[in-house]
Formats: C-alpha cells, structure tokens, sequence
C-alpha cells in the first residue's frame, strides 16, 4: 500500500470524544481488554494528542492516517477497509497483533514490496493466525520486533511444516522502509531490539519510597528539630551521638538512603532544607581544612553550599531556610558549640570550629555532595573530543560494477553483482596483474595493459603507473555509501544503502530584508539527525527562534532556521552528533556583503 509516497494532506487534532470511539472501536477489532490495561497502556495505543489526515497515493490508495503530537504516524486505514497499527505503534503495544516468525534475509526483501511465502515462514504459528486475519512479521533474531504488518492468505495453524509448501502466507500492507514509515522526519525512533508481549493491567501502585529511607529521613528531622530549639543542649548533644552511634554500623546502606531521599524528595519543607544546611555544616567540618579566620560569604560559598546534598539547585539557598539569611544561620550554629563567630550585623568572619574530635563530627556520616555534580561536569568537559571522536559516524564506501568490469571478475573468479571497498578493489588488480603477468620488466611500478584493462580503462595499449591505472580502473564502478553509528557493521542489511557521494551539511548564514541575520542548516537527515529535535536543540543554543521548512534551494529537503549568526556554533553542535567535520560546509554571506 504504501510503496509510493501517500501524499498526506496537513493533519488536525481530532476531537477527544471522537479519539475514545476510535478507540472503543480499536479495542473491540483487536480483542484488547480496554477497562483492564493501564492509563499508560491506554495512551500507548492511542496517544491524548491524536491527529488525523486523508492521503490519496499514486497508486490510487486513498484513506486515514492518524499521528500523534510529532507527526508520527500510528494508525491507518484505507476507505474500504478496517484500521490497522503503524509499526510505531506495535513497538510499544506488540501485544495488539499475532505474530508470524521468518528468517532475518526475508525481512529485507519485504521491505522491498514483496509479500511473505509460506515457505519463507518459520512454525509454530499462533492460533490467533487464521486465514484474513491482521498479524506482525518478526525475524527469528528479534521474535517481540514487528518489522512488517500484513494480512494471513492462509489458514497458518493448517502448517506445521513449511517446505516444500506453496502459496502466499501474508500479504504484505505495511513494513520497515517503505512511505509510511518515513513519514516519521520529526523524532527519531530507533528500531527496538526486544518488546514486552505483555499486556499491562492495572496493578496497586509502589510506594516510591523505601521504608528504610523514611526511618532515616525521620529520624533525620527529629535530630534537627530538636537542635533548633537550642534549649537542653547536654541532652541534644547526647542523643545525636547515640543516634550517630547507631548509624556507624551500617554506613554503607545509609549513606544511600540519605542520598536517595536528598534526590527523590522533589518538594522539600523548610525544616528539610534547614537539615540539609546543617548537615553541611558537620561534612565541612569532617572533610575539610578550613584555614581560619575566613569571611561568612567565603565559607558559605566554598564550603557550605558545596556540602549540601545533591538536590533541586533551587533549595540550594538560605533564604529557602528558617533563618532566610547567612548570619543567622552561622549564629544559630554557634548557639550549637559548632563554631565561633565575630563581629556585628552580617559583617561576620569565623574565628573558630568545632574539633573533628567531637563524637558528633567522628560518627558523622557523610553524604554525595553538591560539588560532585561540578566535578563530573569539568571531568566531561576534559574527554569532550575522545566523546566527540567516539560518537563519530563512519562514512563506508562502496563500488558496484559495471558491465565494462565483467570480464575482468570472471577472470578474478569472483561474483560480478558483490558490492566491494575502495582497498579490495586495489587488492583484486594487483592479483589480476599478477595472474596475467603485467608488471612492467624495465619499471616495476608501472604496469602493461592488456585488452580487459585497456577496455575498463580506455587508456589504450601501453605502460602505465599503478596508481594512475587504479583511479581510472575506479571511475567505472558506480558509487555507493553507508553512514554507520559507532559500533554498526557495514554487512548489516537494514542500513540504507545510498547511491552517489555522501551529502555534504550546509550552513548559511546570510541577511535577509530588512537586516536581519538568520542561520540556515540543511542536508542533514542522511546523518541520523531529525529536524524537530535539531530545532529544539538550536532554539536553547542559540537562545533564538527557529522555524522548519522547505529548503530554499531545494524543496525537497528540510532545513531549519534560526535568528541571529550561530554559524561556528552550529558546526561545533553538528560535529558533537558525530558528523565528520570535513561533511560540514559553512558560509557566511554577512561577512563578505561587509568587506564589499
């Protein structure tokens, strides 16, 4: 259905009373219990946001396709015939369709139209895969991955053997590759490798707390409630150094409590933030060599703030505490024997701290700090390149003969219709040349042509250097490429394989009327980059507008703009996603319109 581009008209938000029809209704098809699987399950199937836009392909197909938010497409249906899911939609709900398993080579040769043989199938089959049924094709490297949608021409639980068999199993309506599929130009969705076949049901929720973790965060404030009364001081000092006690002897278990209720707290009373303050006040004491006198801003800056626990940086303030202000709360600590403090208002310098001698400061437990965050941050920032060179794609070429060649592979014995690299290639005419014997006896680094060669190259008869004869030998070879993520194999299959040289990334920065400077970027979707998530990236980077269209040059690609000359800053970004920097082309027509 979907070999030709359908051809969608613009998509409109459909009413919720009509989406929960349409969702009654797909229930009801595909046998899913609606008032037993989960909210999440719910949206999985059919998203809150749903769109809807008729499509009239070239090949006289005409019906619905329904997307969600980002144009992704999740149902579609024909005029005449019933809804069926997208892949999209069966990645996340693989449980909506019985499955039929093939060989991993089968699916490619789906995706280039063809409809699944029986022989090509794999038993047992599922009972629900009768005869008009709606099933998903999977391979038998990926059974829970849908990669092709289709309709049983045979009754499959008939078969429990398949060779030697005939007929057509599935007919194929929708698969990996084909128009539908690339309607998705807005986010990238990786193929999953494994899905649950489950179907969610409604459960009791978890608590998302452990209950180990609020005897600690009890206990915790219990400690700093009764510190802030600041009245039997004798007794305070006792129970917290009994309560430290207890604490030592399981430091590990604890130490993680308390970071995970400082990170799963995400609203945090006063009395929490005043404990965590607290709490950072006896780390700085216990970790630290604090060289004394030193100002109040100085130690709350280098010490206080960098101790607290790792939480929202928004309570990462004292005016979120009781005391709203640093010297009440250096002074609210002296009353507590943690330090000396002197002078007036908040004109304050500390004179002294308590000793790490004090049992409070020895049986201390500390806790993952602020200034953890920071470091890995600067860590980050000292292997970018070796992240940068790791994330690289690689760049493959590939060369498919002509019939020019043939003659010469015959005599190579090797098949014509291969795919071969630029380095094999070198390597089979230094072994043809070899074989027939054309080194050149008075030069050794050059070669004899004989007929075959001379008829790949149209050189004519005579002697010639090796490497001159290898880049006309190559010329007569049509040019193909891959772009490969870090880690992927130039022998897998469900790589596109593109024609000519790789496309180079444009980036122009120019001035449109009215002087005002705008940045273009395009050509980059065969680099794995979408155009929504490129824009959203652009629009925080640049801190600036940006807008997705047609391309100016070409209407058939997709650029995105932004506001304001970003140039250097967009090729840094593009290089950061992997693309090779020599893949990067930018312009700035501003500067040259200036020398003029």
């Amino acid at each position: 259905m979907f070999k030709k581009d359908p051809q969608p008209k613009a998509s409109a938000n459909i009413k919720s009373s009509e989406r929960r029809k349409l969702l009654t209704n797909i229930c009801n098809i595909y046998n899913i219990p609606q008032q037993e699987i989960t909210k999440e399950c719910e949206h999985d199937i059919l998203p809150v946001t749903t769109k809807q836009a008729s499509f009239k392909s070239v090949q006289g197909y005409s019906g619905t396709i329904y997307c969600d938010e980002n144009e992704t497409p999740i149902w579609f249906k024909s005029r005449d015939s019933q809804i069926f899911p997208s892949l999209f939609t069966t990645w996340k709900c693989p449980f909506i369709l019985p499955m039929i398993k093939t060989h991993p080579h089968v699916i490619k040769i789906l995706s280039n139209g063809a409809d699944l043989m029986l022989p090509g199938t794999i038993p047992p089959f599922d009972d629900r895969a009768v005869k008009g049924a709606v099933v998903g094709v999977v391979d038998s490297q990926n059974p829970t991955v849908i990669k092709a949608i289709g309709r049983c021409k045979l009754n499959m639980t008939e078969f429990d053997r398949v060779i030697g068999r005939t007929g057509t199993a599935v007919e194929v309506i929708h698969c990996l590759h084909d128009e539908l599929y690339n309607l998705n130009k807005l986010v990238d969705i990786p193929i999953p490798s494994e899905c649950n076949v489950d179907i969610p049901v409604n459960a009791e929720q978890n608590e998302p707390i452990t209950h180990e973790c609020e005897s600690v965060h009890q206990e915790s404030e219990s400690v700093t409630q009764e510190a802030d009364k600041g009245d039997n001081k004798s007794e305070i000092d006792s129970k917290i150094e009994n309560e430290d006690n207890n604490k030592s002897t399981n430091e590990n278990s604890i130490v993680t409590s308390m970071d995970d209720v400082a990170e799963q707290l995400s609203e945090l009373s006063v009395e929490d933030v005043d404990k965590f303050f607290t709490r950072s006040l006896l780390q700085s004491v216990q970790q630290n060599s604090i060289a004394l006198p030193i100002t109040s801003s100085t130690f709350m800056s280098n010490y206080i703030y960098k101790n607290l626990p790792v939480i929202d940086p928004m309570y990462c303030n004292i005016k979120k505490t009781t005391w709203k202000k640093s010297a009440k709360f250096l002074k609210a600590m002296e009353k507590l024997n943690y330090m000396q403090v002197k002078g007036k208002g908040d004109d304050l310098s500390i004179v002294g701290l308590t000793s790490k001698d004090n049992p409070i400061i020895q049986n201390f437990v500390p806790h993952k700090p602020m200034s953890s965050l920071t470091n890995n941050k600067s860590s980050e920032k000292s292997v970018g390149n070796k992240k940068n060179k790791a994330n690289e794609l690689s760049i493959v070429y590939l060369y498919k003969p002509t019939n020019k060649s043939r003659m010469f592979f015959n005599k190579v014995d090797l098949p014509f219709v291969n795919l071969y690299t630029a380095p094999e290639l070198r390597s089979l005419l230094d072994k043809y040349i070899k074989i027939q014997q054309l080194m050149d006896k008075k030069d050794p680094k050059k070669i004899v042509l004989d007929d075959t060669l001379n008829s790949i190259s149209n050189l004519g008869l005579g002697s010639y250097p090796r490497d001159k004869v290898f880049k006309v030998f190559l010329t007569n070879f049509s040019p193909l490429y891959k772009i490969l993520k870090p880690g992927e194999s130039v022998d897998n299959d469900e790589i596109e394989l593109n024609r000519g040289e790789p496309p180079k990334v444009q980036v122009i920065t120019e001035m449109k009327i009215g002087r005002k400077v705008i940045t273009r970027v395009s050509n980059f979707e065969k680099y794995y980059i979408k155009p929504h998530i490129l824009s959203d990236e652009l629009k925080v980077k640049c801190s600036g507008s940006t807008t997705i269209g047609p391309c100016t040059h070409n209407p058939k690609l997709i650029e995105v703009t932004v506001q304001g000359p970003h140039g250097k800053l967009i090729v840094d970004l593009l290089n950061s996603k992997g693309i090779p920097i020599s893949f990067i082309e930018f312009e700035d027509k501003v500067k040259k319109r200036k020398k003029r």
